[in-house]
């Protein structure tokens, strides 16, 4: 469960969605057809996040913050605060470091988990927005960015969540903020902060500790 959801948090982080319902009207049509093709020239990213969970039955929040990077198929995604946490995809694996401890786990090892990696590698760069059966999505423009509705129509998803709304810069045409609604009403809020299009990224930073 604890490696599923953060899984997904990455997933939407830096990318439009795997799997989209073709538009039914000009305008959204037009709008996926940008993100597709500002998509195709990112090789890499890196960029600071911001993570806010908002829990309805206590009305608390639990934030935390972190970088992430990708690169050539490779994921590392790096809590830094309130705690430290490493989840990295690369070679096949899934990479969790945690006090002090590293933990490599066979991407193949699980069907959902090898299901969901596929879409966080295939869609991290935003470079397959097309039709599928993962989510039935919906674009429009907001008054600072366009917004993309993504309800889960297979089974797996939906135990995990309601919808998901991503919000679109207008110029870059990237993923800046993600919001996932989760079974029960509780709520995540990732906001990208920083964000560096094609940096220089060592592959170091891949490796397991």
């Amino acid at each position: 469960m604890r490696y599923f959801c953060l899984m997904l948090a990455i997933l939407f982080l830096s990318m439009p969605v795997h799997a989209v319902e073709q538009a039914e009207d000009d305008v959204s049509r037009k709008m996926i057809e940008q993100v597709q093709e500002a998509a195709a020239g990112l090789v890499s990213i890196e960029c600071d996040f911001r993570q806010v969970k908002h829990l309805s039955m206590l009305q608390s929040e639990m934030v935390s913050e972190g970088k992430m990077y990708y690169k050539a198929g490779m994921l590392r995604w790096e809590y830094v605060a309130p705690y430290d946490y490493v989840f990295i995809l690369s070679g096949g694996n899934a990479i969790i470091e945690s006090s002090g401890k590293t933990e490599i786990i066979p991407v193949k090892s699980s069907r959902m988990f090898q299901q969901i990696t596929d879409i966080m590698m295939d869609s991290v760069t935003g470079k397959c927005l097309s039709d599928g059966e993962d989510f039935s999505v919906s674009m429009h423009a907001g008054e600072r960015c366009w917004i993309a509705r993504l309800v889960p129509r297979k089974k797996e998803l939906r135990q995990f969540f309601d919808c998901i709304n991503l919000c679109i810069d207008t110029e870059e045409r990237i993923v800046t903020s993600v919001e996932m609604i989760e079974k029960g009403g509780d709520r995540t809020v990732i906001t990208m902060n920083n964000i560096k299009k094609n940096p220089d990224i060592d592959d170091s930073l891949f490796d397991a500790e």
